[in-house]
């Protein structure tokens, strides 16, 4: 038996040897939770297999949270400035302005030890200090539950109300002389259960989803779009069989039905069905694959108009090449319904790179490169870039600083439109509970 001296390091004692340590007596008095990044406990939770950068538990940082009878309440607000040097991508001038940015977030959820109940408040904003036509106002309001039975069957149920907007940098958007942000409310229910039987599980959602357009002022006067307002019902049977722990072959059936408020658009209501199978596999500690592969096909009402069909995939790599960095690939390809007048539907595929590293403790640094590319039948195909960089200071239980700079190019656009560049910049300071 090794003696204590030669005994190999503990995984949490090597993570913790290899985290930087700072020597700033002075700043250490402004920012009081820097001290204790020197000094803490590095749990097994923290290293455990399948931790990530932007999951993994901080005692010293993360909010404590206020305790009322068996609920947890979180909260937060976060409030800062940016600039963006675009904001009419549509105009030849590309007017440029500074704005406003502010985020408010409220939950509270159930501490039993079976069963869940929660609630969930966001609301955010941005106004700019000249434009102020551009000014838009998100929120949403959601509450969830789940009845456990047995040990690892469930049924949930959720409901949500939300306000959103389509920017005017979307190319659904670009079109008609729309200048606005377009507001929208949907309602969403949703009910599902989840029944397992040794390594099998086998999963059911059903979801209903209405889509609510306001009225927008274009050039031409207000253009009522009530006419792209619909209703959509999915359902998602979905099948996993588990070959060891972290590691599963998963197969799936997804059906929608999408029909319009308006009669006059009913030749647009559509039906689309889809399946795809594939894996959830934990390699090693360092590689984790999640990939499903299929086919989707949309048809339409209205005799004569094309079906959509093609591959479906969606899917995600991740690989860990320490405890301190994460690097992770997604893709996905969809079928979105279409606010344009020449258009129903399109499909769209988007990809993403986001590198996360954790240069102190408490200091996260964020990279991402995104890639959107959308294939209209009528009017052809749309391809923008992002890039993003930012990195988040976190000073104690209940302060943060955030900052982050991001750059959008319009890599292609058909004949008639416009390509450009963005560039936006934000600082921002969040207060948490």
């Amino acid at each position: 038996m090794a003696s204590p001296s030669t005994r190999e390091p503990s995984r949490a004692s090597r993570l913790a040897a290899c985290l930087p340590r700072v020597a700033l007596p002075g700043a250490l008095l402004l920012l009081p939770g820097l001290a204790a990044a020197q000094t803490q406990t590095i749990g097994p939770e923290a290293t455990a297999r399948g931790v990530t950068v932007q999951t993994r538990p901080r005692p010293d940082y993360d909010p404590a949270g206020v305790r009322l009878g068996a609920f947890r309440i979180d909260g937060s607000v976060e409030a800062g400035m940016g600039y963006d040097d675009n904001i009419q991508p549509s105009l030849q001038s590309e007017p440029s302005d500074g704005f406003f940015t502010e985020r408010l977030n409220a939950s509270a959820a159930s501490q039993w030890t079976r069963h869940a109940l929660g609630l969930n408040v966001t609301q955010s904003t941005r106004q700019y200090l000249q434009y102020n036509d551009l000014n838009w106002n998100d929120y949403s309001v959601g509450l969830s539950g789940r009845y456990d039975i047995g040990r690892a069957s469930s049924l949930n149920a959720s409901y949500t109300h939300l306000r959103s907007h389509l920017d005017v940098d979307d190319f659904e958007l670009q079109q008609g002389g729309i200048s606005r942000p377009l507001p929208y409310d949907s309602d969403v229910f949703q009910v599902g259960g989840t029944a397992t039987f040794n390594r099998l599980a086998l999963s059911t959602t059903l979801n209903y989803t209405t889509i609510r357009y306001d009225r927008q002022q274009n050039s031409g006067g207000f253009q009522n779009d009530a006419q792209d307002d619909y209703d959509s019902k999915a359902a998602e049977i979905r099948g996993e069989y588990s070959l060891v722990p972290g590691r599963r072959i998963v197969a799936l059936v997804r059906l929608q039905d999408i029909s319009h408020t308006e009669s006059s658009q009913s030749g647009s209501d559509s039906f689309t069905w889809e399946g795809q199978g594939g894996f959830d596999y934990d390699f090693d500690g360092l590689w984790a694959a999640r990939l499903l592969v299929g086919y989707r096909q949309r048809d339409y009402e209205q005799p004569g108009r094309k079906s959509l069909t093609g591959p479906a995939f969606e899917g995600q790599l991740m690989w860990m090449p320490t405890q301190l960095t994460t690097t992770t690939l997604a893709i996905q390809r969809t079928i979105e319904e279409s606010i344009r007048n020449d258009n129903v539907s399109y499909t769209r595929t988007a990809a993403s790179l986001t590198v996360d590293h954790e240069l102190r403790r408490n200091l996260i640094l964020t990279g991402s490169l995104r890639a959107e590319h959308r294939d209209y039948p009528d009017v052809g195909t749309v391809t923008d870039g992002i890039v993003l960089v930012g990195a988040q200071l976190l000073l104690n239980r209940n302060m943060a600083l955030t900052a982050d700079y991001q750059h959008t190019e319009r890599l292609s656009a058909p004949e008639g439109y416009r390509e450009y560049g963005i560039n936006q910049v934000a600082v921002r300071l969040r207060f948490a509970l």
